[in-house]
């Protein structure tokens, strides 16, 4: 059995490690409706990293969310202190950022952005991040991608979309920080899935988990 499983495991490595993967028109239709429909569902408070991987026409999507409490801060402190510099908090994930434009609350932003499903890969994006201040106690953000390319040249087909959704809710002396996140890659092989999921589940709460907690650590600080 264990042959069997490190065998699917070696051809899910191989089928997403050589060669590019176009993405089709019904893929991106997919991806919009969904996130039409189902995007800004913050996680339950105080909830830990959970998601779903779901499988669409060419495409696998996956839809995850968690959240952190800021303590002894205030909505607007949080806003500011994200706004400028306007680059996201140091984590491992980000290798480089900077911004590129600026207008009022709207940032143009570029990341080096390193993701690992089954193996490392870099990429060069940018995004636009939209804050929105709803209440002295509510404020959102926004940050969806708006060019993603593979370091090296080609397209593997691991990271085609990536958005995601903040909300920032007072909580008597406290903020709390719910983040949403949905990304769109190339299909999971069938054999392969059994496999794939809890490994990709885990990473990705992993991820999500290490962004949570760099931008703890970086708001707690201010």
């Amino acid at each position: 059995m264990k042959r069997v499983l490190a065998g699917i495991a070696g051809a899910l490595v191989l089928s997403v490690s050589v060669g590019a993967a176009d993405i089709s028109r019904e893929t991106v239709t997919v991806w919009n409706a969904y996130v039409a429909r189902n995007a800004d569902r913050p996680g339950r408070p105080g909830s830990a990293p959970q998601g779903e991987m779901i499988d669409v026409p060419g495409g696998t999507i996956y839809h995850s969310s968690g959240s952190v409490l800021i303590r002894h801060t205030t909505v607007d402190r949080v806003v500011r202190a994200l706004l400028y510099p306007g680059t996201p908090p140091p984590q491992d994930d980000v290798l480089a950022s900077r911004v590129l434009a600026r207008s009022g609350d709207t940032l143009r932003v570029y990341l080096k952005l390193a993701r690992t499903a089954i193996v490392t890969v870099v990429y060069d994006t940018e995004h636009q991040v939209t804050f929105t201040r709803h209440s002295p106690t509510m404020a959102t953000s926004r940050s969806v991608a708006t060019r993603i390319t593979e370091a090296g040249g080609g397209d593997r087909g691991f990271l085609w979309r990536l958005n995601s959704y903040w909300r920032y809710t007072q909580v008597g002396p406290d903020v709390r920080v719910d983040l949403e996140s949905i990304s769109l890659s190339r299909a999971v092989p069938r054999v392969a899935r059994p496999v794939a999921r809890p490994l990709v589940d885990r990473i990705a709460n992993e991820s999500l988990q290490r962004t949570l907690d760099s931008v703890q650590r970086f708001l707690q600080a201010v």
